[in-house]
């Protein structure tokens, strides 16, 4: 498997205030005409953070995103770049319509993205790939693009204002970075490849800003404090989580419990929960085919302080049979981000898996 390395965006800024010098940043890069694609409580808070960039000279256009990333809504947002003639699109809101801009973008030739997460749920604004789904919101896997996005700008204080559960999705997902790839990672053949090696540092730090800080920083958000802990973890969520996969491409992207997550979204009952909570779950399940019990109970106690899943029951899925166990393990073995890494299981080792996480986690209530 080759490696091909996508660090991430173009410019990277994180820091209070650092929205005020957005037209700055249009006008040095000759941009005078943008297309804003923004979400609706999102921009009703982004909104007070732009004003600056709202009283400015640049000719703006706007549109509400459709909810879900999927492939006739970045057509959508394709033709509305062509049809405002902008010439750079703007995405004010969460994951996937970081995920649809970033694509739309790409589709677009000579039109660039510039990146204002309103949330510190994933990656997503780091990376240069798009999750997409149906109308739905069932999963169908990922694209990655040849562009990068070309700014990526945070505003804290915009992040401090989302709504808690998604930032403790957030956390979840970003943990995952760790389980998911130093299986991979760790190899000894591995280790004198640089970008890998920096790839799994990347990953431990995401473990343990996470473990070390994640609990603080969620009630810092809870109390509405802005800190250095709620900052660092904001960081470690968008930033330094798409550094794994950027680094390490498909060695440190995903395994099991992103393949869980996919899979799982098929299931109405699991709507409710957020992208990370899900794979949340995954960890756990990962976990469990690893027989690595002493990790589920060390991550126990952390997942029960956030109120994180761990179990079917969790999801609302207690009712799935054995039959079913294994038609969603048959589905998550060729899951394509599981096709795609190093990290070989079957269906019968996931199936296993997961029904041995339940019985392990009921003798510990």
């Amino acid at each position: 498997m080759s490696l091909v390395v996508r660090t991430g965006p173009q410019e990277y800024e994180c820091s209070v205030g650092v929205l005020d010098s957005l037209t700055e940043k249009l006008m040095v890069r000759g941009i005078t005409k943008v297309l804003i694609i923004h979400g609706t409580h999102s921009w009703d808070k982004a909104k007070n953070y732009l004003t600056q960039l709202l009283d400015s000279e640049i000719t703006l256009e706007f549109a509400l995103f459709n909810g879900e990333c999927t492939h006739e809504e970045v057509d959508r947002i394709v033709g509305l770049i062509s049809q405002t003639q902008a010439e750079a699109v703007i995405g004010v809101g969460g994951g996937k319509l970081m995920d649809a801009v970033k694509y739309a973008a790409a589709k677009s030739p000579g039109i660039e993205s510039i990146i204002i997460p309103t949330l510190a749920s994933n990656c997503a604004p780091w990376t240069p790939l798009s999750v997409m789904y149906t109308a739905e919101g069932v999963c169908l896997g990922f694209v990655i693009h040849t562009k990068q996005v070309n700014a990526l700008i945070i505003e804290p204080n915009l992040l401090l204002g989302a709504p808690v559960d998604y930032f403790v999705a957030g956390i979840a997902d970003t943990l995952a970075k760790w389980y998911e790839s130093d299986i991979v990672l760790s190899r000894p053949e591995y280790q004198t490849n640089a970008l890998l090696v920096l790839s799994r540092a990347a990953a431990l730090n995401c473990r343990d800003n996470i473990v070390n800080y994640g609990q603080q920083a969620v009630m810092d958000i809870q109390a509405q404090t802005l800190t250095p802990a709620f900052i660092q973890v904001c960081e470690t969520v968008i930033a330094v989580s798409g550094l794994v996969g950027g680094l390490g491409d498909g060695y440190a992207r995903s395994t099991v419990a992103h393949a869980v997550h996919d899979k799982l979204t098929a299931f109405p009952e699991t709507h409710t929960f957020l992208h990370g909570e899900k794979v949340g779950y995954g960890i756990m399940v990962q976990l469990a085919i690893e027989e690595n019990w002493a990790e589920i109970d060390r991550l126990s106690a952390f997942y029960e302080s956030l109120n994180l899943p761990k179990t079917l029951a969790d999801l609302n899925l207690s009712y799935l049979t054995d039959e079913q166990l294994g038609e969603v393990a048959a589905k998550v073995a060729v899951d394509a981000i599981l096709l795609q890494s190093q990290y070989k299981v079957s269906k019968e080792m996931i199936q296993r898996g997961m029904r041995s996480l339940e019985n392990y986690l009921a003798i510990k209530v």
